[in-house]
């Protein structure tokens, strides 16, 4: 049975800036490391690709079993993808708000990908953009981007 514990102290030393390589190491090359367990909530967490920009990071990818390098690595590319075309997004949007005065900034995920927070932008996963106006302008931003073919 999953020791869903283990497998969460795992994901945090993987994406740790501080954790113990070689403990984290030694962990991963371990016999009784859970990789089915560790994509299953790494996956429930949206974080798979965080882990394996962070184990390329580390130098680790080589504790990885051969075929669960290979599908991280696609899962990463493809988010990375996903990632800079949402960031055209976001600037194409900035674009059209500024040129209408909207006054506007962008949250969460995305913010984070355009300020440049993270060494790969592919490390985070961005399901859509999230912006903030003023409740002045709510309504005219919504018009705005629903005749830009954007829904909410």
């Amino acid at each position: 049975m999953p020791n869903t514990h283990q497998t969460l102290q795992d994901i945090a030393d993987i994406l740790s800036f501080e954790s113990d390589q070689m403990l984290l190491k030694a962990r991963l090359e371990s016999a009784t490391m859970d990789w089915d367990h560790l994509v299953r909530v790494g996956s429930s967490h949206l974080v798979l690709p965080a882990i394996y920009c962070r184990l390329k990071a580390k130098q680790l990818l080589n504790t990885l079993p051969t075929e669960l390098e290979a599908y991280l690595k696609e899962i990463t590319d493809l988010n990375r993808e996903r990632n800079h075309q949402l960031l055209a997004e976001a600037q194409q949007i900035s674009q059209w708000f500024q040129e209408a005065k909207i006054d506007h900034v962008f949250l969460k995920g995305t913010a984070m990908l355009a300020s440049g927070y993270y060494q790969d932008i592919a490390e985070r996963m961005v399901g859509d953009i999230d912006i903030l106006v003023e409740e002045s302008s709510l309504i005219k931003s919504f018009k705005f981007l629903e005749n830009k073919n954007y829904i909410a």
